[in-house]
């Protein structure tokens, strides 16, 4: 029975490096595409948009490499010292992100054209995801100091 158990973790591994490298082929494409787009356009706001998802791709692709990286050369490891040693800087940046987020649905808020209301749904969207990092940051901080 454990046999079966390692062995289907082996398989899923593989599967899972499989389809991050396969997903990294994509985000290249994406790149070539946005890039292709740009170089075609002149409206700014299609350039804009193109970049936006050009610069996501390629930091999606290095995400997944970082994933294939712990997976393949060194799993991924965070000490209650490393954490701690950047806690208090992290702890501003939650605040710092906190009010980019009140001034975007501010912003938005007082837009009355529609580009300026997609943007900044755009804008507010992003920061909310780094607030979402940043919450998960401090699940692991709870898991490495339970008593905290």
């Amino acid at each position: 029975m454990a046999a079966n158990k390692v062995a289907k973790a082996a398989e899923n591994e593989a599967e899972l490096k499989a389809t991050l490298r396969r997903w990294q082929e994509i985000e290249d494409e994406s790149v070539a595409q946005t890039s292709a787009i740009m170089a075609k356009t002149h409206n700014p706001l299609v350039k804009l948009v193109m970049e936006i998802i050009r610069q996501d791709s390629a930091m999606h692709k290095r995400v997944q490499q970082v994933i294939l990286d712990s997976l393949e050369k060194q799993a991924f490891s965070l000490t209650p010292e490393e954490l701690g040693d950047v806690w208090d800087l992290i702890e501003k940046h939650i605040a710092v992100e906190k009010e980019t987020i009140e001034l975007a649905e501010k912003a938005r808020k007082n837009s009355r054209m529609f580009v300026h209301r997609y943007l900044l749904s755009y804008l507010n969207e992003d920061e909310q995801k780094h607030d979402h990092l940043l919450e998960r940051l401090e699940d692991f901080k709870r898991n490495l100091y339970p008593y905290a």
